[in-house]
């Protein structure tokens, strides 16, 4: 009798997780008559200790804590050990990436400085910049400076920013300098499309890393204190060399635009970084003008920029021991300077399942089994991430013939997320069966008094006989002729 009704009706859909899934009426029109003869009384359900209530499968349920770990009752996850994190999507405690920590108990992962945890890559990423213009465009000297996380892009607050903080930021973006900064002198319409995603952003004086910065990703700010920067510029012909910190004329032959951080180079020349200079491609490449690398002309081969040659990838499968294995494991690749893992975020779209035949193929195997297995094994996390987003065609023969990113894409960087594959082999003493559609159909084996070796498209039949491929059988030579 001390409440008054506030809604009624109210409706929920099957698989409905929250009110806002849900429709009722308000105001007294619609509850008219309703009394507190006509209040709801709920009893609701709650998990015990060491379980957790399980929300992603179809029925929502409570389930068992795996291994040791432990929770209170009524709890949402169970409690893993330092260095791990609870994942929800598993339902399983998974080990922090190298570049970060975790206290007990954990949903999540803490990165260093300069990095943010991705819930969707389960990775530390790091922070990046940008300056843009009342239009949003980009490659712009000075504007308001936006900064992006997993989420999206944000504005940056001016609480306690400094000409330091300002000096690493337009360095990180490819600046020679800072000019200066300000805030609350502008007001542009497109800063309200953006949240505030920084706050309390503070960078050593003598720093050029975000390694000795610091930032909150809490604040109590409005965009009237958004931070808008002007960085320096090199003029034309010029570069900014980031070794040197100042800008450096362009070598004969070479052009740039302003604020240019290369120069652009003739034909069959790439611009190194490293040396500030335009070089000659080697042997085995090409290029076209203004190109920062080269391009290999042979099968199966691609441009290093870090060792300025052209290298070919070479495939091994992993036991989960690390040991070799035969033909399922993990697929590591290697190309004489590095050796870690392909990755991929989605197993079942073509462009990949063309990869893990292709990826086969190239291992020597006639090709790839049914499916391609996810797997959560220890000795992925011993192994970088150094290629994902493969794709290939329906008619790849090799992984020369497929498109890769070099190194992590931005969701999908985690080792976790490895490829395992299973490729098709038969054993000594079978051979391989394909139908009329030159489809794989499993193996078939020798006819008696013949053998063959593992992965044989025939068998070897005793003296006196051939093999008949149609019909899969020795035939006995007719009089007159004989088998070599």
């Amino acid at each position: 009798g001390n409440y008054t009704s506030l809604i009624g009706s109210l409706t929920c859909k099957e698989g409905a997780s929250s009110i806002a899934d849900c429709s009722f009426f308000t105001g007294s029109s619609y509850l008219y008559g309703c009394g507190n003869d006509n209040d709801l009384f709920l009893q609701c359900a709650s998990c015990p200790e060491n379980t957790y209530y399980d929300e992603h499968g179809y029925y929502h349920k409570c389930a068992d804590c795996p291994g040791n770990t432990t929770s209170k009752r009524n709890s949402q996850f169970c409690e893993c050990p330092a260095q791990h994190y609870w994942h929800f999507a598993s339902a399983d405690c998974l080990k922090c990436p190298f570049n970060s920590t975790s206290g007990p108990g954990a949903t999540s992962c803490e990165c260093g400085k300069g990095f943010y945890w991705d819930a969707l890559s389960r990775y530390c990423l790091r922070y990046s910049f940008s300056l843009v213009d009342q239009d949003l465009s980009q490659d712009m000297t000075s504007g308001l400076l936006l900064t992006t996380n997993g989420q999206g892009q944000g504005t940056v607050c001016d609480d306690r920013y400094s000409d330091a903080t300002a000096r690493v930021n337009c360095l990180d973006m490819g600046f020679p300098g800072f000019q200066s900064w300000w805030f609350g002198r502008e007001s542009w319409s497109v800063q309200h499309t953006f949240p505030i995603l920084l706050d309390e952003f503070v960078c050593a004086d003598n720093t050029s890393s975000y390694s000795d910065c610091s930032y909150s990703t809490l604040h109590d700010c409005t965009h009237d204190e958004d931070i808008f920067l002007a960085c320096a510029s090199c003029p034309h012909n010029s570069f900014y060399s980031k070794e040197l910190q100042k800008c450096v004329p362009c070598p004969l032959g070479a052009s740039s635009r302003a604020n240019s951080l290369l120069c652009v180079c003739p034909a069959d020349t790439y611009w190194n970084s490293d040396a500030g200079d335009c070089v000659s491609c080697p042997l085995n490449s090409t290029s076209t003008q203004g190109s920062d690398a080269c391009e290999c002309s042979e099968a199966g081969f691609y441009w290093d920029s870090e060792h300025h040659q052209c290298l070919q990838w070479k495939f091994r499968l992993v036991a989960e021991d690390g040991n070799p294995a035969e033909s399922q494991g993990l697929l590591v690749v290697g190309n004489g300077y590095e050796t870690g893992l392909p990755v991929s975020c989605d197993l079942s779209a073509a462009p990949f399942l063309n990869f893990a035949r292709a990826s086969c193929l190239e291992l020597g195997f006639i090709g790839q089994d049914t499916q391609v297995y996810p797997h959560d094994w220890a000795i992925q996390e011993e192994y970088p991430v150094v290629m994902s987003n493969m794709s290939c065609s329906n008619s790849a023969n090799s992984f020369a013939d497929c498109s890769y990113l070099r190194g992590p894409a931005p969701h999908c960087l985690n080792s976790l997320m490895g490829v395992y594959l299973s490729c098709v082999t038969c054993p000594p003493n079978t051979t391989f069966h394909f139908d009329k559609y030159s489809q794989f159909r499993g193996c078939d084996p020798c006819p008696q008094g013949s053998t063959s070796p593992a992965d044989s498209f025939s068998c070897l039949c005793s003296p006196g006989s051939t093999w008949n491929a149609t019909g899969k059988t020795c035939d006995y030579c007719p009089t007159n002729h004989y088998s070599d």
